[in-house]
């Protein structure tokens, strides 16, 4: 028997009159038992979903923007055309961004 098993057996048997020991040793085995086991749940559903969290954020926020302070950018179609010409790239679409206020 190794000298490993030898060791965590014997500390796992209660004595004849400490079966007090044995529950709190059973009882904490379970714990740590159950927290691996959700560690590995949560750690595989996170991985799974991995993609999709991934392509939802991005969806939401661009890699790149490109600005011209003081005024619009001239010419921002062949511009938007000539990104999208990069390898690479999926996608690059024209915006406006400024302010505005709205009433009622």
């Amino acid at each position: 028997m190794p000298y490993e098993l030898l060791i965590s057996l014997r500390y796992l048997k209660a004595k004849r009159k400490q079966t007090f020991i044995s529950i709190i040793t059973l009882i904490s085995i379970l714990g740590v038992t159950l927290g691996v086991m959700a560690l590995i749940v949560v750690l595989a559903v996170m991985s799974g979903f991995e993609y999709e969290l991934r392509s939802k954020i991005l969806g939401a926020n661009a890699h790149i923007l490109v600005y011209r302070y003081g005024g619009e950018v001239k010419g921002y179609r062949s511009l938007a055309e000539e990104i999208q010409g990069v390898e690479g790239v999926t996608s690059a679409s024209p915006f406006i961004f400024t302010q505005v206020m709205v009433t009622s």
